[in-house]
């Protein structure tokens, strides 16, 4: 028995699916693509995904992430800088971080688990925004400052990992 019976006890649920869905398509929506292409795209991209991914590819289980990554470098590489599609790049981004953590051969709730991981990833997102429309000046200047933030983020990010674990009972460490 190598094939495990249908249940409602594992992830790939639509919820991620369709909101990879609505982000990559609005992203299409406001990058540098023509009107109908951009969004279509989008979906179709992540359309391509799911189907692969619901049929189970279990000798190449990443293969499902290929169509939506090139479909989110395609639009990312023709998308203008600016503000509006630099949100929803990182929304498509933190989206798609989102529905890999849904995975159908794991059990279900791995969106809910992920949260405390993609937080740090949303909130880099928050802070590009927030710098990104605050700072007044060319491109250049907030892409430096981005970049900064970024390499901030994920200093701060491995030093939070590299500090013991404490429990909260009894204060000593884990």
């Amino acid at each position: 028995m190598t094939e495990r019976p249908p249940s409602s006890g594992h992830g790939g649920g639509l919820a991620t699916t369709v909101l990879l869905g609505l982000c990559a398509g609005v992203f299409g929506l406001l990058g540098g693509l023509p009107l109908v292409v951009g969004p279509a795209l989008g979906v179709l991209g992540v359309a391509a995904s799911s189907v692969i991914r619901a049929g189970g590819l279990r000798r190449f289980p990443s293969l499902a992430l290929v169509p939506t990554l090139v479909v989110l470098v395609i639009l990312a590489a023709s998308a203008p800088p600016v503000a509006s599609t630099e949100l929803f790049a990182g929304l498509t981004g933190l989206a798609f971080l989102l529905w890999v953590a849904d995975d159908p051969e794991r059990p279900a709730g791995g969106g809910r688990r992920a949260v405390p991981t993609i937080a740090l990833g949303a909130l880099g997102v928050g802070l590009a925004w927030g710098i990104t429309l605050s700072l007044p000046g060319r491109t250049a200047d907030v892409g430096l400052a981005g970049g900064l933030l970024a390499a901030a983020l994920v200093l701060l990010a491995v030093l939070i990992a590299r500090l013991p674990q404490v429990s909260l009972g009894t204060g000593r460490n884990a």
